[in-house]
């Protein structure tokens, strides 16, 4: 997969389904990033969520080491930030609520205090 995310091309920049599992309430789903020299973006694409309540709950599961810095826009609402932490450490659970609206466009961007390559992996679930 390849993407040109704000001019950058992000290749090998994946997000795995590994263990996905949907229900009429919710989605519960492993997740995979590629981070290259410190960094990872993941982007959702366009999506229809009808104005939907979001509640979402992250788990990062490796690297066990560092801290994370994540951020999360919705490019489908001129790009607003939706959430931000500069200190998301690993199997610490985050959870926020988001309101969106008739679609939503989610660009996930990991930066770890590392300036190495890994996988990013965890687990997320969103209630709606």
């Amino acid at each position: 997969m390849s993407k040109l995310t704000n001019n950058i091309k992000t290749e090998n920049m994946e997000w795995s389904e590994e263990v996905a599992v949907s229900s009429n309430s919710g989605i519960h789903q492993a997740f995979k990033i590629n981070v290259h020299q410190g960094k990872g973006f993941y982007e959702t694409g366009m999506n229809s969520t009808f104005w939907s309540k979001l509640i979402i709950t992250a788990k990062i599961f490796h690297p066990l080491n560092g801290i994370w810095n994540i951020t999360i826009r919705d490019k489908a609402n001129k790009n607003a930030v939706i959430y931000e932490n500069y200190r998301v450490m690993p199997n610490k659970e985050i959870t926020f609520n988001y309101k969106t609206g008739l679609k939503a466009n989610f660009l996930i961007e990991a930066t770890w205090n590392h300036a190495k390559d890994t996988i990013l992996s965890g687990e997320i679930r969103i209630t709606y």
